[in-house]
Order: C-alpha cells, then structure tokens, then sequence
C-alpha cells in the first residue's frame, strides 16, 4: 500500500492553466543538452524502425530523470512490444547527439528533438511558402538525423488548429516535409503535439480531414496535452476526466474516415502534467507550497487509472515535463510505478485496470 487521501488547494471551478486561450511564443526551455558548439556531421545514422504498440511518451527531461527511467530494477519496464519516446525542445540547436547517446543506452528508448514551431528561426510559419516550409522541413530533419534521432517531435499544433484551414495545412506541409525521405532513403516519423484546446472535440469547427492524414501517414503518436493542476484532477469525478481527456479521441473513433479512426486506435496519447514545484506554473501540476508531494502523486495515479481504464488509453501513457529544473525528481518513482502497474504486459491485462497496488485510496482524493 502506498498512500492514502488527497487534498488540494486550488478550486476546479476556477479556470484550470490547462485551459489554453491564446498563441504566444513559449518562455524558452532549460535544456541540459542544448550546447553544440560543432553540430555532427553525417555517419549514416539509420533511424529504426518503431513497432511498439504499447508506450510512454516524456516531454522535456533531464539526465538525472533518464537514470531513473532506465533502471533495470525500478524504472520503466523492459517488456516486448514496449517502447519510450523522449520528446525534446533544445535550447540552441534542433538536435543533440550528446542526449540520443544518453537515450540509447537502452535498446527500448527512442530519441525524438522537437521542431518548435515558435522558434525564432520559423518566425513567420503561418504565411511562409510551401518551398519555405519544405526547407525548414528538411533542415531539421538532416540535422536530426545526423544527431542520431529515431523520430521527430512537432512541438506543437496551436489552439487555432480546431478552427484555422490555414493553421492546418501549413502544419501539414511541415510534418510532411521532416517525414520526407532523405537522399540516402533514410526517414524519420513523428510524434505530434497538441494544446489543450485542438485537443476537445468540441473545439473543431471543420472536419480537417487532409490535416489528420498528414498526422496518420507521418507520425507513431499524437499526443494531447493537458497540463491540469492536481485540483483540477481531484476536483473532478474520473467520468468527467474521461470525457475530458477522451472527447477528441471519440470524435476521431466516430468519424468514418480511415486516417482518424488510425490515430484513435494506434496513436492517441494523452499527456498528463507531471510538475510539482514550488508556486504556480503554465504547466499546472501541483504547487510544492500548497500542496504534498503524496498528494500529487495520488493525483498522478489518478489521471494515470482514468486513462488506463479509457477506450484509446490502453496502451499509451504521457507525462511531462519531466526535467529536475521544472518538476521535482520526487515524482519520478510514482512514473515508474505508475508504468510498471498499469503497463506492464506485452498485451493489456485486466490486472492492469485497477488503481496502483490495488489499493483505492492511491487514487482517490478528499
């Protein structure tokens, strides 16, 4: 038994950080990789093959998390047909081969650098050229690639995705163009991020077909993200977070359309906050001067529960950010946990429906 009871300061009624209303550029990232002096040159990297049908995904790490992550006694679980993808924003260069060296000390973990759309050096995005946005496209992914990357991150689709035809096809021609083969043949594929607000279905004014064919057909994953503060998570009964987390995955199920019904059944993720530190925070999770380390993590094992146990949820998981500059290490034994319980098999199990340890009060929250 790990814990029991959940107390919260902040009132669900309140407008919760996760709810995302506007597009600005992001504060720049601490990044404990992001120094290349000499970016690396070509010596013919082949990204692998991903085949997981089962996996994590982490955003935004820092070293001393990876060990946690990759130990053999008490980190993830090295089960077959499971995989973890480290999604990154680097601060001055696209790519770091000094992280994907890190990442790959273990054969199940995949190296995945973000194209930020809010960098400085894709000002312009929305009204770039289709030639335009092919070159950035194919920078990055050279420069991926030459960092020994296994696939890519889009980091991220705004909240005028739902809404905007132009914000969609400009993406589209971006995911398409990183996806694209390189001279050698070599090809990277993607995990796909959205804001909270493309992430409810009730937000999507249009069907945006070709948009989500562009997602299909260059990425493993989308994921969605919602950074709720632990209030939020407790305040909230776990129907309500699972129409919440799950809306757009309906949606998609629903739709009819092959590449839609794709991603809902293989590739949606939904990505919880995993920050706890001291004051409030973008990120939401829960604020160290209000709040317990115990009482977060419940709040954890909560959002992990609901999604397990949530058609589209099976069999992906996401938390971030995961770096000890934003989040505590503290909350990266109950990540572990929370993995070991609820995916542990090479195929889902009943035994994995139940809150960690089998105990209720880990979930649940006064």
């Amino acid at each position: 038994m790990l814990a029991a009871g959940c107390t919260f300061a902040s009132d669900p009624s309140v407008a919760d950080p996760g709810d995302d209303t506007e597009d600005t550029p992001p504060p720049e990232l601490p990044d404990d990789f992001g120094t290349v002096v000499n970016p690396p040159t070509d010596d013919g990297w082949v990204p692998p093959a991903f085949t997981a049908t089962r996996f994590g995904v982490f955003y935004q790490i820092s070293g001393d998390v990876l060990d946690v992550y990759q130990d053999p006694d008490h980190g993830l679980p090295m089960v077959a047909n499971h995989a973890y993808i480290i999604t990154h924003s680097h601060a001055v260069a696209f790519a770091s081969k000094q992280l994907a060296d890190l990442v790959h000390r273990r054969a199940d973990f995949y190296y995945a650098p973000a194209f930020d759309l809010w960098d400085a050096s894709h000002a312009g995005w929305q009204t770039a050229s289709p030639a335009m946005l092919a070159q950035w496209g194919h920078e990055f992914r050279d420069a991926a690639i030459h960092a020994h990357a296994d696939l890519f991150t889009f980091n991220e689709c705004p909240t005028t995705t739902g809404s905007s035809a132009n914000v969609r096809v400009q993406i589209a021609r971006i995911l398409r163009a990183i996806h694209d083969p390189d001279a050698q043949g070599r090809q990277l594929f993607g995990v796909t991020y959205f804001t909270q607000k493309p992430a409810i279905a009730g937000n999507w004014t249009e069907a945006g077909s070709d948009f989500f064919k562009a997602i299909d057909e260059t990425s493993v994953a989308l994921v969605v993200e919602y950074y709720h503060s632990n209030g939020y998570v407790c305040g909230n009964t776990t129907a309500a977070l699972a129409d919440h987390y799950f809306s757009l995955h309906d949606w998609l199920a629903a739709s009819g359309e092959p590449a839609k019904i794709s991603i809902a059944s293989k590739k949606f993720t939904v990505l919880h906050s995993s920050r706890f530190d001291d004051g409030p925070s973008g990120w939401a999770g829960g604020d160290a001067t209000q709040t317990t380390l115990a009482n977060f993590q419940r709040a954890l094992s909560r959002s992990a529960q609901v999604t397990r146990d949530t058609d589209g949820g099976v069999n992906r998981l996401a938390f971030g950010p995961v770096a000890t500059s934003i989040t505590q290490i503290g909350v990266q034994p109950r990540i572990t946990a929370l993995f070991r319980w609820h995916y542990l098999h090479t195929t889902a199990q009943a035994s994995e429906t139940s809150c960690i340890d089998n105990f209720g009060g880990n979930c649940s929250c006064n």
